[in-house]
């Protein structure tokens, strides 16, 4: 320990300017971070850009740091001049790791605790969300940032894979915007990542340290990125929502439920044949003997159309895109070939498959009175409502710590998402309201919580497709 404390101290001399630099940009963005709840004067899109400015610039100013704190004792070769001291490699990644954690955790820390002092939070019942974003920037930037630097010799090298890397992953969240129907369960995808990254770069650092053996840990690095990689491509949505059910909190079974043709609202069926010979399909379908003060949401479908000779046409996108639910009409939808549509139009069909939904309940109502303090709503934080000009508009202000519940919709257990700003503004207003209207006292909010996460096998037949064909319109 006492060699790792003179290592520690050695870098303190060595880094000083890169500390200063750091310590100055996390300063900033801790003032900019509280004013933002105070600041009321200056123009807002002058204060959000500094805060976009600096929530990119201690990133940056973070990974200079931990590079040059790894490169100070460059790790790959054997003509380093640091190799003749007596070091230990256990003590000198232990002076590394107290580095890191005084000069980028601890300020992290402070800052984020002065930012939710600042909007009126009390950092103790934030507790968990205050430790799970230390541990997300750990190993989401931390930890790689140091594997990268331990592999490379110098900022040459490091600029060079950074680079590389860099594009990789912009490319990567390209094609998997375009694969946005994970929605809810998005984070299961991303936890998987962030544990894979996190592994292999602390495999990485301890390898390092303790052999330099480069080429075999360039290797490990080359086979997370591969992981991470195929990973994502290959994961199924439905083995993600099968790990989502085990998290549910209230034990509700599927069997209760029953699925079936909402005849009530056949003139919403409908088979529409389009251009290429393809024929899209709707039906409406009801759902019954949900528990009662439980409200459902649909996550998604998987499902096959199935003649009576036993062929089937497979269900050919996403389980997110065979249900929609639009002006209260609930209904499986599907894209066949037209030469299987003109194949089993005029005989009775099955839809068989499996819903997969999300049931809300502990629903509750929380009226905020106007020009009245931050009031505490569940799921949404610190709430605040105000009238705006002559009573004709309405204001409401929320904001949560560490979590974004009106954001994306999203089941992850976790106390914290992934980002540096601890809290989560909304901003909700009415348009401008004229009289005879009576002016409101209050804002009221409603919200419920995911309690249960369903997979419900169903069969829906006796349906002839014919009956709901839609008629061309000729062509003048």
């Amino acid at each position: 320990m006492r060699q790792a404390i003179h290592i520690f101290k050695k870098d303190i001399r060595h880094l000083w300017i890169e500390i200063a630099v750091t310590l100055l940009v996390a300063a900033a963005f801790t003032f900019t971070g509280a004013r933002r709840a105070l600041w009321l004067a200056e123009p807002a899109v002058n204060r959000n850009m500094a805060w976009t400015l600096l929530k990119s610039l201690l990133p940056l100013a973070w990974s200079i740091l931990i590079a040059r704190l790894v490169h100070a004792e460059a790790l790959p070769g054997d003509r380093q001049f640091w190799t003749t001291r007596p070091y230990a490699w256990k003590s000198l990644l232990a002076a590394k790791a107290l580095f890191v954690a005084v000069f980028v955790n601890v300020p992290l820390l402070v800052a984020h605790i002065a930012i939710l002092l600042a909007y009126g939070f009390h950092p103790l019942a934030e507790l968990p969300g205050l430790l799970w974003s230390q541990v997300l920037v750990t190993a989401v930037l931390v930890l790689p940032m140091a594997a990268i630097s331990a592999l490379t010799t110098g900022f040459v090298q490091l600029l060079i894979t950074g680079s590389i890397l860099g594009l990789a992953l912009a490319a990567w969240n390209i094609i998997a915007s375009l694969d946005a129907g994970w929605r809810a369960i998005e984070w299961i995808r991303s936890y998987c990542d962030i544990t894979v990254v996190a592994l292999a770069a602390l495999a990485i650092l301890v390898w390092q340290y303790a052999s330099r053996r480069t080429t075999i840990a360039r290797w490990l690095a080359l086979a997370a990125v591969v992981v991470v990689a195929l990973g994502d491509a290959l994961m199924p949505w439905t083995a993600a929502f099968a790990l989502q059910s085990r998290l549910s909190s209230q034990p509700i079974d599927p069997a209760s439920l029953r699925i079936d043709f909402d005849s009530a609202k056949q003139w919403a069926a409908r088979a529409l044949i389009e251009k290429g010979d393809r024929v899209w399909i709707e039906i409406p379908i009801k759902l019954s003997g949900i528990p009662a003060g439980l409200s459902p949401r649909y996550d998604g479908v998987i499902m096959a159309i199935e003649a009576p000779d036993g062929s089937t046409w497979p269900a050919d996108r996403q389980p997110w895109s065979h249900i929609t639910g639009r002006d209260q009409v609930l209904s499986l939808q599907a894209t066949v070939d037209g030469g299987f549509y003109r194949k089993v139009k005029d005989q009775r069909v099955k839809f068989r498959g499996a819903m997969y939904l999300t049931l809300y309940g502990h629903q509750r109502v929380t009226d905020v009175p106007f020009s009245a303090p931050p009031m505490a709503v569940p799921g949404r934080g610190l709430c605040t409502a105000s009238p705006g000009t002559e009573r004709k508009s309405y204001y409401l202000v929320c904001n949560s710590a560490f979590l974004d519940p009106q954001g994306m919709v999203t089941y992850s257990p976790f106390p914290a998402d992934l980002a540096l700003d601890p809290v989560n503004n909304h901003l909700s207003y009415t348009a401008s309201l004229e009289y005879p209207f009576a002016p409101f006292t209050a804002a009221t909010i409603q919200t419920a919580e995911p309690l249960a996460h369903l997979r419900r096998d169903f069969q829906i037949g006796g349906l002839r497709l014919s009956d709901f064909e839609v008629p061309q319109k000729p062509i003048p």
